[in-house]
């Protein structure tokens, strides 16, 4: 997925975060996305506020362990998970929601209260301002009504949502989450979203929260982190069976000794194999003339009687029987497979047809239509319209003509719009609202313009009309005078209700005409301007797309009724067809049954025939003689393919005279056995004394050896060894090269975790050195390693491992018990914090000196934001962008130069700097441009939870620079930069350089005090 990603461009923006009724706020919304001061007294919560990003960003649930995995720190120390937990979730009314959006939206994610120190998730897939009337009411500026768990989860049930309860599902949707349908959560573009990825990520950012404070834990843990991140080839890893590394020395060991037995016992063996060959192809060759003999024994003793007969009618029989059923079969099957192809065509036109189908209601659910025929007309309105521009834009004159014709429209659609408007405004002093009923629909039955008179009527005004109406009945279609029906004039009802909706319903449609047409007129508008063409060109792109679109939804649409037709035709024709392929698979069922049963026929009638034909005749006297060779041979079988093949080997190997079954014959063939049987009874005793003295761990020496075939057995065990002597002893030393190989990937693996290291730090030196810090001319990381690293480092220096010999048993133990020590159980690496003593600064003046002594407060809160910045952007995936803050707490014990150098460098790498002090100072004003101050901002209301009070809202931000600069940082919608623009009245100039001067003075008093 990395690969897949290389190339492409993510955004992602922590926007906001808000509390409510949490870490002393009562309610409030402090922005992320641009840099920003908080200022304040001691124990105002700003350090809280900074530290409450952690429950936001790490994936946890709980605060168990919470001096672990938050570091939740006081002058007094850490604090507790207890003290944790009511700080930030003192009540079920507690909350902490966070603003995040990329490249596929914004969404929001808040945080409950769920009890036992335990928090849980929703993710919301709608941006803050949507969520907020859950917790505030921005009208009267208080907490809203039923702030509860419930409503929040009910809010997310609606919103279709994500409720999350559990740290794995965390990250996988937190990190590295770039193609899946909720990546729309993503909040850390995380290069992967392993553990190391993840701890590497808490690790660093925790490092914001030590600096100044001298603490190289964080830092070393943070870098040891990083690099454990990088590794993943398996070259990198340590042996994932470390325990068996001297037990397979042992067995090398003990493999070169059995080697070395084999070796000595060539020549006898050699002897043995031959003897034993020699006395096999004897037996063979007794054996196969036994088996001729026999057979010839048995073809004399066949006869052909009636049974042999009807056994080959029989068989003729069911041959033919067997035939006919094959034939049947094979034309059903034939015609089942051409049915087939015709239900596949017949589903390939329903599923396009369907196809069709779904498209055209897709469109009407998206047009909240149900009438095909009405949303083609619409939607061939919009299409002509789309034409109509795209042929004005392919010509300036055009254009221009087009331009202007959407201006009058416009006036015309205003008017209407501000006469509706006046209309509804009036609707309680409309005419035919104050008068009888029946007087309303005399009257709007006449002309329907009196439904849109307002004026108050007298009780003159009263009488006079009630009279006048009074002449008229409106009890038909056609209103009548004194009975006398006039047939042009329709009775009409006047309903203020509908009257009121109407004109509520005609609003909505001006306004939103308006929009759309302000919208095309600025669309026209830069068009022209933009000389170039390019805004010309790409409005005709967009059209041409829309147009493209228009023409498949159109054509969809028109062909819906038909399709809809043609669906139910197609849908019984498939029916048809399915029945009838049941129907051919039925039959062709019955068919296999009983071709079935004819092979059965067929197979018996085979085995009956070939019965007789061997079994016709029997002769005693050879088959006593040929038993006993048959004893002699091992009592072997073959075959009648066999057999036919030996009598030809026998032709060619006896001048083409074939064996002849006689007296003489069979009792020479009783005299070989014999001889047979003194050969294998030595053969046998030398056997036995060569397995004793030879172990194999195939052979069982105390196991009697009954016959040929076990000796034969136990010569093919010791073959196996004695044939792959040489490639064995080749094995072997390759099994020593490649066991002295394993010990070198354990040392080179200690060797290239050093270098891992030492370019991981030298590569942060320069990218650390980028930005001058206060007076040094460069600061460097220095690394420390643990002593007993370095002598194992020094161990893989002098050993010579490539040689093909077996090494010292005490290297072994020496090696085996540092990598046992050291290295992950789980993925074989050595753990690169274990390697790291600590990780110290080492700083050079101007003037060319070099010490390591602790520099100012400031300095090293200047170079941790450095070094956070740069780690940050290391863990992140390439080309992505990651707007989040990076904390600065107690950035006033800076000086000027480094306050500049901290934020410029955070803003170079694409953060946004978070920053907490006390005393408000102008260098800090000048360099973070937007602030707060914390304890100015308490809520004016009762709080729902004691102590949190702070009401903290960005349109308290306050900000240093021109008016459009201060409204581009702060995010301001477009009518608030209306409001402040130069454009405005010079009453108004002069107020905002007035607020901008107040603004200035005071902070340049308040330093001075």
């Amino acid at each position: 997925m990395n690969d897949m990603l290389v190339d492409v461009a993510l955004n992602f923006v922590l926007k906001r975060i808000v509390f409510v009724n949490s870490a002393s706020h009562a309610y409030s919304e402090i922005m992320l996305d641009e840099h920003l001061a908080l200022f304040g007294a001691n124990n105002a919560g700003k350090t809280a506020s900074l530290a409450a990003t952690k429950l936001m960003l790490y994936p946890e649930t709980d605060f168990s362990s919470c001096d672990k995995k938050f570091q939740f720190k006081g002058k007094a120390g850490t604090y507790s998970k207890e003290d944790s937990y009511e700080f930030y979730f003192p009540s079920d009314k507690s909350f902490l929601a966070m603003e995040i959006e990329n490249d596929l939206g914004t969404s929001c994610v808040v945080l409950y209260r769920a009890g036992s120190y335990r928090y849980y998730r929703v993710f919301l897939p709608l941006p803050y301002e949507l969520v907020r009337p859950l917790f505030w009411n921005s009208d009267t500026h208080n907490f809203a009504e039923d702030i509860s768990i419930n409503k929040l989860l009910a809010f997310n049930k609606k919103h279709n949502g994500i409720h999350v309860n559990d740290d794995k599902r965390l990250v996988e949707l937190m990190y590295h989450n770039f193609a899946r349908d909720d990546s729309r959560y993503c909040i850390v573009p995380l290069s992967d979203n392993n553990r190391n990825a993840v701890k590497a990520f808490s690790n660093i950012y925790q490092m914001a929260f030590d600096a100044g404070t001298g603490d190289s834990e964080s830092l070393a843990d943070a870098i040891a982190t990083l690099v454990e991140m990088k590794r993943s080839r398996p070259q990198e890893k340590m042996s994932a069976d470390l325990a068996s590394i001297e037990a397979d020395y042992y067995q090398l060991i003990q493999k070169g000794e059995e080697l070395q037995i084999l070796n000595n016992n060539k020549e006898r063996y050699a002897h043995i194999k031959s003897s034993f060959e020699h006395l096999n192809a004897k037996i063979m060759e007794i054996g196969k003339q036994h088996a001729i003999l026999s057979r010839q024994l048995t073809k004399q003793k066949s006869t052909y009687t009636s049974s042999h007969q009807q056994a080959s009618q029989d068989l003729s029989e069911a041959q033919s029987a067997h035939q006919v059923l094959s034939n049947q079969y094979n034309d059903l099957d034939k015609k089942q497979n051409q049915l087939a192809g015709v239900i596949t065509q017949l589903k390939n036109t329903l599923d396009a047809t369907n196809q069709q189908i779904v498209t055209a209601q897709q469109v009407m659910s998206e047009h909240d239509s149900t009438n095909a025929d009405e949303l083609y007309k619409s939607l061939n309105v919009d299409h002509q319209q789309l034409a109509a521009e795209q042929a004005a834009l392919s010509d300036s004159e055009q254009t221009a003509q087009m331009l202007t014709q959407m201006v009058s429209q416009q006036n015309n659609h205003r008017q209407q719009l501000d006469k509706k408007k006046t209309q509804a405004q009036n609707i309680h002093s409309l005419l035919l609202s104050q008068v009888a009923p029946h007087t309303a629909d005399v009257l709007v039955s006449l002309n329907a313009d009196f439904a849109d008179v307002a004026m108050n009527l007298t009780d003159a005004h009263h009488r006079v009309l009630d009279d006048f109406a009074n002449f008229f009945t409106t009890d038909s279609d056609l209103l009548a005078f004194e009975d006398l029906v006039l047939p042009n004039t329709q009775t009409q009802a006047f309903n203020a209700e509908e009257q009121a909706t109407q004109l509520r319903q005609d609003i909505e449609e001006l306004e939103k005409k308006i929009k759309n047409i302000d919208k095309k007129i600025k669309e026209i508008n830069l068009t022209m301007a933009d000389s170039s063409g390019e805004s010309r060109r790409k409005r005709l792109t967009e059209i041409a797309g829309k147009i493209a679109t228009l023409d498949t939804h159109l054509n969809a649409l028109k062909r819906f009724d038909i399709a809809m037709e043609d669906l139910s035709k197609y849908r019984a024709e498939l029916t048809d067809k399915q029945q009838s392929q049941q129907a051919i698979s039925d039959e062709l069922k019955e068919l296999e049954l009983q071709k079935r049963q004819t092979s059965q026929r067929l197979n018996q009638a085979q085995s009956k025939k070939q019965q007789l034909e061997e079994n016709s005749s029997k002769f005693e006297f050879y088959d006593t003689g040929l038993k006993q060779i048959s004893k002699a041979t091992n009592h072997q079988y073959y075959s009648e393919e066999d057999i036919e093949n030996y009598e030809v080997e026998y032709v060619q190997t006896h001048n083409g005279n074939q064996l002849e079954l006689d007296v003489a014959q069979i009792n020479k063939l009783i005299a070989q056995a014999g001889d047979l049987v003194t050969e294998q009874a030595y053969l046998k005793s030398e056997v036995i004394d060569f397995t004793k003295e030879v172990p194999n761990e195939r052979v069982d020496t105390f196991k009697e050896i009954q016959n040929l075939v076990q000796m034969g057995q136990i010569v093919d065990a010791y073959n196996t060894s004695f044939t792959t002597l040489a490639y064995q002893q080749n094995v072997q030393t390759q099994q020593i090269a490649e066991h002295n190989n394993i010990i070198s990937n354990q040392l080179k693996e200690i060797s290239d975790a050093h270098q891992l290291l030492t370019d991981s730090i030298a590569t942060i030196n320069k990218e650390l050195n980028t930005h001058k810090i206060s007076n040094l001319d460069q600061v460097r990381l220095k690394l420390h390693r643990h002593a007993d690293f370095n002598h194992v480092y020094k161990l893989y220096q002098s050993y010579d491992v490539t040689q093909t010999k077996l090494m010292g048993r005490e290297f072994y133990q020496s090696l085996i018990s540092y990598v046992d020590k050291h290295a992950s159980k789980r993925t074989g690496l050595l753990k690169m914090r274990d390697i790291i003593s600590k990780i110290s600064f080492e700083y050079q003046k101007s003037d060319g000196t070099i010490t390591d002594k602790s520099q100012s407060g400031g300095t090293t809160s200047t170079i941790t934001a450095s070094i956070i910045a740069i780690l940050l952007g290391r863990i992140f995936m390439p080309n992505s962008s990651f707007k989040m803050p990076i904390i600065i707490d107690e950035i006033g014990d800076l000086d000027d130069t480094n306050t500049k150098t901290i934020i410029e460098c955070i803003g170079q790498h694409g953060f946004s700097a978070f920053c907490a002090t006390p005393t408000q100072r102008t260098s800090v004003c000048q360099s973070v441009k937007r602030w707060i101050h914390v304890d100015y901002n308490v809520l004016e209301h009762v709080p729902q939870v004691a102590d949190c009070v702070l009401n903290i809202m960005p349109e308290a931000i306050n900000f240093w620079g021109t008016q459009e600069d201060s409204s581009s940082e702060l995010g301001l919608d477009d009518e608030s930069v209306s409001n402040h623009d130069s454009s405005s009245s010079d009453s108004s100039n002069k107020e905002s350089d007035l607020a901008i001067h107040r603004t200035r003075t005071s902070i340049d008093s308040h330093e001075v005090s």
